[in-house]
């Protein structure tokens, strides 16, 4: 069974960009390792991630998060089982959205997904438009 999961959380120091740089590098190994998709937001010292994948590995990996000294304040605002992804298509599969011109990118897909009228993708796309308001 497929699952999402959707967290934000707090940096526990001011990440510089490389340290952001290894973060992402690791966490896409990881995740092409356990099929697992989505999104991953740094902006103003705050993580927003959509992993999705088989429940199993989601699970594993937002434990491992939660664990994760890098973080606090973690909040799992979006844990639902889903019959599909909804991040598969973009940038194929997992990403870091860093610069402004990756954000459009991204709303473009959030648009395109908004065509869908999907319940849970409509919730994702709402959070994650939220969270990126402020960048410009």
């Amino acid at each position: 069974m497929l699952k999402t999961i959707c967290y934000i959380s707090d940096s526990r120091s001011n990440e510089s960009i490389e340290s952001i740089k290894k973060i992402y590098k690791k966490a896409k190994e990881n995740n092409l390792i356990n099929n697992i998709t989505g999104i991953l937001i740094f902006h103003n010292g705050n993580f927003l991630q959509v992993l999705e994948g088989l429940e199993e590995n989601v699970d594993k990996t937002f434990d491992k998060i939660r664990f994760d000294t890098r973080h606090r304040n973690i909040i799992k605002v979006i844990n639902i089982n889903v019959e599909e992804r909804i991040f598969e298509d973009y940038n194929f599969g997992f990403t870091v959205v860093k610069s402004s011109s990756e954000f459009e990118e991204l709303n473009e897909y959030l648009n395109w997904l908004k065509n869908a009228d999907h319940q849970v993708a409509n919730k994702l796309i709402t959070m994650v438009e939220n969270f990126i308001k402020t960048v410009g």
